[in-house]
């Protein structure tokens, strides 16, 4: 009798102790979403209905737009509180988002071709893009033919082939070390980088000509 108690009482003990143990263990807390550590971007309000708008956010409540022609728009500002990110320019309220789950639940925007994700920026202070080759193909719009292409990188300058990449040769411009543009001879190009690859679009602002591409690191 007494074994049998002492077997129970030995029981109950390892329960005991397993239980204080996994309470002493704290639950892992979960980072508070912070939208500085985003960017924003938006299909069907530019050029043409893949032209990508790139907004991102400073800690100073500052907003820098960059447009796949030329540098970022000036002059805008946001806020964001309760998971709705407000865009202002010059004091107006331009563009609303609600946030939930890392993720844009819904936009002010109302047009059909609208699309808006949220592309989370890489947390290294090098140059993502600097000495990088990428391999893929443009797609001219409306087509189904993919004209095989080979980017290069340097740190401020990029070169683009099918074969035989030359030195880079042509200026870029770094965005938040997310994304790339050029505009070069009215034709404007911006690269960026999402889960892993570099995705590109390309347009001839004479004739509204669109290409869009997708590329891999080599």
């Amino acid at each position: 009798m007494n074994t049998l108690k002492i077997k129970l009482l030995s029981i109950l003990l390892l329960s005991f102790m397993a239980c204080k143990k996994d309470k002493v263990t704290p639950d892992p807390i979960e980072e508070p979403f912070d939208i500085t550590k985003y960017v924003i971007v938006e299909n069907g309000l530019g050029f043409t209905r893949n032209d990508p708008i790139i907004n991102t956010f400073d800690p100073q409540g500052k907003t820098a737009i960059l447009t796949i022609i030329g540098g970022s728009i000036p002059n805008h500002t946001h806020t964001y509180q309760d998971g709705i990110l407000k865009i202002f320019s010059e004091g107006t309220l331009r563009k609303e988002f609600k946030i939930e789950n890392k993720a844009i639940v819904s936009s002010s925007a109302k047009l059909a071709n609208y699309t808006g994700k949220l592309v989370k920026i890489p947390t290294s202070a090098n140059n993502m893009f600097n000495g990088n080759t990428y391999a893929g193909g443009w797609r001219t719009e409306g087509s189904t033919l993919i004209f095989v292409a080979s980017l290069k990188f340097t740190d401020t300058h990029y070169s683009e082939a099918s074969i035989n990449l030359p030195t880079p040769n042509k200026e870029y411009t770094l965005f938040k070390n997310i994304a790339a543009q050029s505009y070069i001879d009215g034709i404007g190009s911006i690269w960026l980088l999402d889960d892993g690859k570099l995705e590109g679009t390309r347009i001839n602002v004479n004739t509204l000509k669109e290409s869009v591409g997708t590329f891999t690191k080599q």
